[in-house]
């Protein structure tokens, strides 16, 4: 570690030039590479002003060392290794033109002139730096869009055009057509959202479905029928179940005029929280890691699986984010592990609420952003409450949920 007891360039020199001629080079590396700072046309994009003035006050401090009598012929090697500094530092842009242009000037008179901006982000006087690896580490995280800690509060009592466009969801994501009847499957732990259908349609019945962790709804009441069809009449998104509306004759059973799918995913409705309550997975990823010091990386993860490439494609094409793949099997997979995604979704999901295990499931999701946004996933503290936060590995045949170690 380098410890600075003032921020002046002479007494950075100092530093320096002392550890090269104590060839105490592993030191002096080590804390260079740590910043990024050494290697050709590297583009270093920082944020947060500590690093950025880290960046100068090293440019001219090499600087200084480059040209100073102290170097001996011992330390030709590593003069050249520290030479790199100057090379190419944004993307072609030597270390020289970096101080002329206006960032930083490193001459004699300035010696005493170099002290970082922000005084509040160093450590005081005769204190460690600190750990330019950590911060390094933190800033792409603390840079990422941030959301509120405070969850709106749930809505639970939808309109029937709210609602509508839910139930539509949920039918194309885990629910069929037959002859006069409408069948719902949903898992065991959102067996309450599967009686709360019931009960603003009026009609049908729950059944535990033997040997699985799921329950199912079905109506098959006419009446009842009537008020599904004319709740999601024009809210359907794919071709596949108007199909089967229109193949089982509904159009002159109900003597309903059936409007065609809408053919495209919005972010304005609640047709995604249908479709994700049934089909979606929120998935929490913690992966052993060489590369991260608390030996663990988090990854964020949101999918979608379908037998219907149609709605899992809209959904593609609408957010641009993520991928689109098919498996051996024939199912449809979309997926995106990515954090605008996450940022996009939970932005969604907090205006267009979840129901019972699934909104959870979410409510867990979107704690875990909010540590990484913090760094805290960095830390084994973080680590460790992010372990306990997650539900129990196979609790559920449907669980949203995953954990590697």
């Amino acid at each position: 570690k380098l410890v600075f007891t003032e921020l002046y360039l002479h007494e950075l020199y100092l530093i320096i030039s002392s550890l090269l001629l104590k060839l105490d080079f592993i030191n002096l590396y080590n804390n260079l590479i740590s910043l990024n700072l050494i290697g050709e046309g590297y583009r270093y994009y920082l944020e947060k002003e500590i690093l950025g003035e880290w960046e100068k006050i090293l440019l001219c401090a090499g600087n200084s060392y480059l040209s100073s009598p102290l170097v001996s012929k011992s330390t030709t090697k590593f003069k050249s290794t520290l030479g790199k500094i100057y090379l190419r530092l944004l993307s072609g842009q030597s270390a020289g033109n970096f101080i002329n242009n206006g960032s930083i000037k490193a001459s004699a008179s300035t010696s005493h002139a170099i002290r970082c901006k922000s005084e509040e982000a160093l450590v005081a006087k005769n204190k460690i730096l600190p750990r330019p690896e950590k911060l390094k580490g933190n800033t792409k995280y603390l840079s990422l869009p941030k959301i509120s800690e405070h969850v709106p509060k749930h809505k639970s009592n939808l309109s029937d055009e709210e609602f509508g466009y839910f139930l539509a969801g949920l039918i194309e994501g885990d629910g069929w057509f037959g002859l006069n009847q409408l069948h719902i499957i949903f898992s065991e732990k959102d067996t309450s959202l599967a009686y709360y259908v019931k009960k603003r349609i009026g009609h049908g019945n729950v059944y535990k479905i033997k040997d699985k962790k799921a329950v199912k709804y079905i109506c098959k009441n006419k009446k009842g029928m009537s008020i599904a069809l004319s709740l999601i009449n024009g809210k359907l998104v794919s071709v596949f179940k108007y199909k089967q509306l229109v193949n089982h004759n509904y159009i002159r059973t109900f003597n309903l005029e059936l409007l065609p799918p809408s053919n495209k995913v919005s972010l304005d409705n609640y047709w995604l929280a249908g479709f994700t309550q049934v089909d979606g997975c929120f998935h929490i990823s913690i992966a052993k890691s060489k590369t991260h010091k608390t030996g663990f990386s988090v990854r964020l993860e949101f999918s979608l699986k379908q037998n219907d490439c149609i709605p899992l494609k809209l959904l593609y094409e609408y957010v641009k984010l993520g991928n689109l793949s098919q498996y051996v099997s024939g199912i449809w997979c979309y997926k995106s592990s990515g954090y605008k995604t996450a940022w996009t979704l939970i932005n969604y999901f907090d205006s267009y609420n979840l129901f019972a295990g699934k909104y959870v499931d979410y409510l867990k999701f979107r704690k875990v952003y909010i540590m990484i946004t913090e760094g805290k996933h960095l830390e084994n503290e973080g680590i460790a409450k992010i372990k306990r936060i997650r539900p129990n590995k196979g609790s559920s045949e449907t669980s949203t949920q995953e954990i590697e170690i």
